[in-house]
Formats: C-alpha cells, sequence, structure tokens
C-alpha cells in the first residue's frame, strides 16, 4: 500500500472516485478466487486426477463457491444446512447434477436433535445460537426449530457421505462444535479448510474464535495459507460523521478493527517432508491425486506459487502422471487473485478510464502506471 499513499495530490480526485466503485464489487472481502486456473482445467480435461475431488460445504446457503468451477465433473459437492427451504432450492436447482447432494441438516458435535433459530429477514443470519434481541425486535425476529443435528465423523462411518478433501464452514459461530465432530474425516485426508471466523472473545470461545479454530486445525497439520476480513466502524464514529453534516461510511472500508474474517487453511506438503519434527503427530503420506488436489487447492486460491513450488518440490513423484514442465507453465501466472484489493482497483480504473475522456483520465493512467508498473511491451 505504499505506492497507493505516495501517488500524488491531483490523482486523489480519481482515486476517491474509483475506491468506492472497488469495494462495491466485493460484498465482502473474500478470499482469492482464481478465475484463470489453468492447471486445474488442464489436469480434469486430460483425466489426469482419477479421484472425484469432494468438497463438504457446512453452510451451504447460496450454493458452493465459484472458485470450484474448473473442477467441472471431477467435483463432488455434500452441501449442509438445516434451513429446509434452502436445501429444497439447492436440490431442485441442481437436480440435473448428480455429482451435487444436499443435506437438510445441522452439522455439530452430537447425534440428535437441537434447537435452531431461523431468522427470517435474514437467512444467512440464522444459527445454533440465539442472536435476536428479543422477542418485540421485529427486525431480528427468530423462529425456534428443532431440527436433526449429526456429526460428520457419524455420517462417514455409516457411509453416508465420503471422505472429503476440503471444508468449507459458516456457521454463525458454531463452528468450534462442528470441528470437534469431523476430526476423524480431518485426520483422514481432509487438504485444505476454508472457515469464517472473528477474534472476538465469548464464553464459548475463552481464547479467541480464531485461536480456537486455528489450534483445532493446526491438530490436523492444518496451516493458516490465506486471510481475508472485512471492517465495520463503530457506531460512535459513525454517529459523528452524521453530526458532521457527512454521509456514514459502509463496510469494508479502511476505518475500524477486522470483524469478519475467512481463515484458509492448508496442508504444507513440503514442510512437512523437510521438517516433520514440527508437528506434533506423524505427518500422513499422500497418494498421487490427493498431491494433484492439494495443488489445485492452492491455484483456486490464487497461491499459485505454492502449487509451482510444490509441482516442482514432488516433480518425480508427478512425472509417473503428467508433464511437469507444462505444469510450471500454467501456473507462472502473476496476476491470479481475483478478489484481491489492487485486482479490484485496477479493474475499477479500466472502466472508468472506459467511460471518461482521455483528458479527463490523464492523471488516473499516470496512478495506474504508478502503482502497477508500465504496460508490457507486445511480443
Amino acid at each position: 500500500m505504499d505506492k497507493l499513499e505516495s501517488i500524488r495530490p491531483e490523482c486523489n480526485v480519481f482515486m476517491a472516485a474509483t475506491w468506492p466503485l472497488a469495494w462495491e464489487n466485493m460484498s465482502k472481502m473474500d478470499l482469492a478466487l482464481n478465475e484463470q486456473a489453468d492447471f486445474t482445467r488442464w489436469v480434469v480435461s486430460e483425466g489426469l486426477l482419477r479421484e472425484p475431488f469432494v468438497l463438504v460445504d457446512v453452510g451451504v446457503q447460496g450454493g458452493e463457491n465459484e472458485r470450484w468451477q474448473p473442477l467441472g465433473g471431477r467435483l463432488v459437492v455434500h452441501g449442509f444446512d438445516p434451513i429446509a427451504e434452502v436445501v429444497r432450492e439447492l436440490s431442485e436447482q441442481n437436480h440435473d447434477r448428480p455429482n451435487r447432494h444436499y443435506h437438510c441438516v445441522a452439522l455439530g458435535n452430537v447425534d440428535g436433535e437441537q434447537a435452531f433459530y431461523f431468522n427470517p429477514a435474514n437467512p444467512t443470519a440464522s444459527s445454533m445460537f440465539r442472536q435476536g434481541t428479543g422477542r418485540f425486535d421485529v427486525e431480528n425476529a427468530e423462529e425456534p426449530r428443532q431440527v436433526v443435528i449429526r456429526r460428520l465423523d457419524s455420517l462417514l462411518a455409516e457411509g453416508l457421505i465420503p471422505q472429503a478433501d476440503f471444508i468449507k464452514i459458516d456457521v454463525e459461530g458454531f463452528e468450534k462444535e462442528v470441528l470437534l465432530g469431523a476430526r476423524e474425516l480431518l485426520s483422514g485426508g481432509v487438504l485444505g479448510l476454508h472457515t469464517e471466523t472473528n477474534f472476538g472473545v465469548s464464553p464459548q470461545y475463552p481464547k479467541s474464535h480464531f485461536a480456537t479454530l486455528a489450534e483445532l486445525a493446526l491438530d490436523q497439520h492444518l496451516l493458516v495459507f490465506d486471510v481475508a476480513f472485512d471492517r465495520i466502524p463503530r457506531a460512535t464514529f459513525q454517529r459523528a460523521l452524521v453530526d458532521k453534516g457527512m454521509k456514514p461510511i459502509s463496510e469494508n472500508y479502511l476505518v475500524g478493527r477486522p470483524a469478519t474474517v475467512d481463515v484458509l487453511f492448508c496442508r504444507d506438503l513440503i514442510d512437512e517432508v523437510d521438517q516433520p519434527d514440527n508437528y506434533q503427530t506423524p505427518c500422513r503420506p499422500l497418494g498421487l491425486d490427493q498431491l494433484i488436489k492439494a495443488i489445485i487447492i492452492y491455484e483456486l486460491h490464487g497461491l499459485n506459487d505454492v502449487a509451482l513450488d510444490t509441482v516442482k518440490r514432488f516433480a518425480e513423484r508427478l512425472g509417473e502422471r503428467l508433464d511437469v514442465d507444462r505444469a510450471v507453465r500454467l501456473l507462472a501466472v502473476p496476476d491470479c487473485r481475483g478478489h484481491d484489493i489492487l485486482w479490484n482497483l485496477r479493474k475499477c480504473i479500466e472502466a472508468y478510464e472506459q467511460s471518461t475522456s482521455w483528458r479527463i483520465t490523464a492523471p488516473l493512467r499516470w496512478a495506474k502506471h504508478f502503482v502497477f508498473g508500465s504496460p508490457r511491451e507486445p511480443a
């Protein structure tokens, strides 16, 4: 961000115009999305990935993230949500896709039934914990429902779900219970975990929500590989802006402590081989398909450097199935972080340039070249 802060003053008006557009393009600061994903598309199209890639999506409202689309028919999704309306809609939308399975089940660390608090005004805020402020608060009114709750380990033992390669969890504070009920599944070969968290403390999370989840993930050799977060300004600050005749600022601005945090945990396969003593339990060896899946996870989250490094480190094993030199070429892409803040700024600047005159946008072009470098010379 040093370059952004040092841009000369005459560009400020243009930066002020483009920053709000950049924030509007991100409903939430999500983990990076690599839409290009050339390596993944290649191994899928050529049949080099011989096993399905199994995604367990806990809190599947809206369906699985678009980042998984390059996996095509190799992707198998088991989505879970206790809201019957959500599961019914997803099942209807995917009735012709046999690899999509949606279950009207809550997940936790018990098998049975439990109260679930459905928020009809904002279903994404529904939770296993009561969220509203009272029965007279119409906006936050919740409908208590009795729902089936299961452990992922129980579903795995009963053969109702296969071993997962990746787990995504977004359950409004109930993440710890989901992980505690999935220890066998996690230890069976899970390569990556995406969970929503925060840095707050509570009776359920006395060491903070993030620290608790990070410790559970580390037990399975899953390390932090990426972080994205929102900022929410405090209400007193917003009121002070209004008192000055200014508009309150929106979420995702540069004011406020980190609020909602998305974290990507992955296994570091190179570190496990080179430094096994870093871990308190033995490092589990991977098959060739699992190795390819780990590289796919890195690439789909914009971590092409990690993916390429892994290809080079395990070139001999990978060479049994694929062209390692081609894999390196496909992964050597410098611009692959689709939800990165500078990527969004670049796109907004380009759109703004196209909508105004060449003379007016001259300082803006200078700013773009200063931040992102000069355009590449034609081949």
